[in-house]
């Protein structure tokens, strides 16, 4: 996710009045103060608010999250909206890594220590880790999955990818 600020604010209707009479887009008011467009169907959730701020959502990398923020801009500027250029910056970054074992979650949580570890499946069917000193947080799921979230760094989430890696290999049996 990435967030920008156009540095004005926006009539909202009158925008999406005028991207909906150039392009095919699809809109999704939620208020009189924000509304969600897609420029392309399936293509990433353009949040614009009244105050001129925006956030893109639904990129699959951190380079398709700069190629919306300029299509955005482009088509806003197509429509006439004037703006001085935005500072734009990406906030989240989710990764998937699927270790293609099966956990014992309840093992698992034990193992990795409960200062790291949130586990309650009554609340919800995962463990909740944290690394130390990586500063990312890991969704662990029973299917071997893990989303891990915390970081924009592929870097980082490759270094907690690993240690999770380790960590799994050394689980009882």
């Amino acid at each position: 996710m990435g967030s920008g600020d156009l540095g004005r604010e926006l009539d909202l209707d009158a925008v999406i009045k005028s991207l909906e009479n150039e392009f095919d887009i699809e809109s999704n008011r939620h208020s009189g103060s924000m509304v969600t467009i897609r420029l392309e169907s399936e293509g990433p959730a353009l949040t614009l608010y009244r105050t001129g701020t925006y956030q893109i959502r639904g990129t699959d990398s951190r380079k398709t999250l700069f190629e919306a923020n300029e299509d955005l801009l482009d088509a806003l500027r197509s429509v006439g909206v004037e703006f001085s250029e935005p500072d734009f910056e990406q906030n989240n970054a989710v990764f998937l890594e699927d270790f293609e074992t099966n956990i014992q979650l309840e093992t698992l949580s034990l193992h990795l220590g409960l200062e790291d570890v949130e586990y309650e499946p009554e609340q919800f069917p995962g463990v909740i880790y944290r690394p130390p000193e990586i500063g990312t947080v890991n969704l662990i799921f029973s299917s071997g999955k893990t989303i891990i979230s915390g970081t924009v760094e592929n870097e980082v989430a490759e270094q907690s990818s690993e240690h999770l890696r380790k960590q799994l290999s050394t689980l009882p049996t």
